[in-house]
C-alpha cells in the first residue's frame, strides 16, 4: 500500500516543522506555554489509553458506551489547540488522483507540523464522534496512521456535536482546518458559522481533481449519480461549455460563502504537493499561535 506521505515528503515537512518551532519557541518566551496538561482548567479531548497511564484520568463515561478505554485530557486557557478535520462527503472518493486521499494527506502534512506549533493536535471526520488527540513530535507516526484511516460516509454528514463543542472553548486559542471539496457545503458552513461565533481561526482546503474541473469526455457516457439512478447523456463541446461554466459558478459561490464566514479558503488540486499549501497555511497564520494571544 502506497503510505500517505512518502519519506521524501515527511524529510521537507519534518524541515518545516523545524522552522515552525523557531517561531513558536521565540513566541513562547515569555508568557504564553503551560506544561500542566491533566491540571488544566478546562476540559479538551479524549485519548486511547495506553499501558501505564494514570486510571484516574479513565472516562469512565466513554468506556460505558464504547467498551473502550479513553483517557480525559485537560488543558490550560492559553494553549495553542490546531483541529482538523475531514468533510467526508461521498463526493470525495473521485478522481485519478482520488480526492479523498488528497484530503487525507493534506490533513496529515498539517498534523506532522502542528505537532510542533500546537499543544494538541485533535483529528476528526463529520460523520463519527470521535476526536483523537495528539500530542507532542512523538506523535507523529500515529497521527499519519489515523489520518490515512479516516472513512468516508455513505451520504453528506454534518458536523458530529463532539466536534462543534470542541469550538465552543477556548476560541481564540484554536485554529480549525477543513479538508472539503465543497460539493455540499452546508456542514463546512454550519461549522465555519460555529468557529467563527467562538472566535475560532478557521481555514477551509477546497480539494478538487482535475477531470471534474476540466473533464475530456465526448459521445454517449452513462453517468452514476450519487443519489439517483444511473443516466445516458450525449457529451458534445456545448455541453462541456455550460458545465465548466457552472462549476466556475459555484466554486465562486462557495469561496464566497466561506470568507463571509471570516474564514480563508485555499484551493488545490487533488495532484498538488503538500509542502507548498503547509507553507501557505504557516504565512497565513494557521499553524502558529494568533498575533498578541
Amino acid at each position: 500500500m502506497t503510505p500517505l506521505l512518502d519519506e521524501p515528503t515527511l524529510v521537507r515537512l519534518r524541515r518545516l516543522r523545524l522552522a515552525a518551532e523557531k517561531v513558536r519557541g521565540g513566541a513562547l518566551r515569555g508568557e504564553r506555554r503551560s506544561h500542566q496538561l491533566g491540571q488544566g482548567l478546562e476540559f479538551g479531548a479524549h485519548r486511547p489509553y495506553t499501558h501505564g497511564d494514570d486510571l484516574r484520568r479513565v472516562d469512565w463515561n466513554v468506556y460505558g458506551r464504547l467498551d473502550q478505554l479513553f483517557l480525559k485530557l485537560f488543558e490550560t486557557p492559553g494553549q495553542l489547540r490546531l483541529i482538523l478535520a475531514l468533510d467526508d462527503s461521498p463526493t470525495l472518493d473521485f478522481g485519478e488522483n482520488n480526492k479523498a486521499v488528497a484530503a487525507r494527506r493534506v490533513l496529515a502534512a498539517m498534523g506532522v507540523i502542528g505537532v510542533a506549533t500546537a499543544e494538541r493536535v485533535a483529528l476528526a471526520r463529520f460523520g463519527s464522534p470521535q476526536l483523537q488527540s495528539f500530542e507532542g513530535g512523538n506523535s507523529e507516526s500515529r497521527l499519519i496512521e489515523a489520518a490515512a484511516a479516516l472513512g468516508l460516509s455513505p451520504s453528506p454528514q454534518q458536523p458530529s456535536a463532539p466536534l462543534m463543542e470542541a469550538l465552543a472553548t477556548r476560541g481564540r486559542d484554536t485554529v480549525l482546518i477543513i479538508a472539503s471539496d465543497l460539493q455540499r457545503h452546508d456542514g463546512v458552513l454550519n461549522l465555519l458559522r460555529q468557529a467563527r461565533r467562538h472566535g475560532v481561526r478557521a481555514f477551509v482546503i477546497a480539494v478538487s481533481a482535475r477531470e471534474e474541473l476540466d473533464p475530456t469526455l465526448d459521445g454517449f457516457t452513462r453517468l452514476q449519480p450519487i443519489c439517483h439512478d444511473n443516466q445516458k447523456l450525449r457529451i458534445d463541446d456545448k455541453l462541456l461549455a455550460a458545465y465548466r461554466e457552472e462549476v466556475t459558478a459555484y466554486r465562486r459561490a462557495a469561496a464566497h460563502a466561506v470568507r463571509e464566514l471570516s474564514a480563508a479558503i485555499i484551493e488545490v488540486d487533488s495532484a498538488d504537493a503538500v509542502e507548498p499549501l503547509a507553507m501557505e497555511l504557516m504565512r497565513a497564520g494557521g499553524l502558529a499561535p494568533a498575533p498578541g494571544a
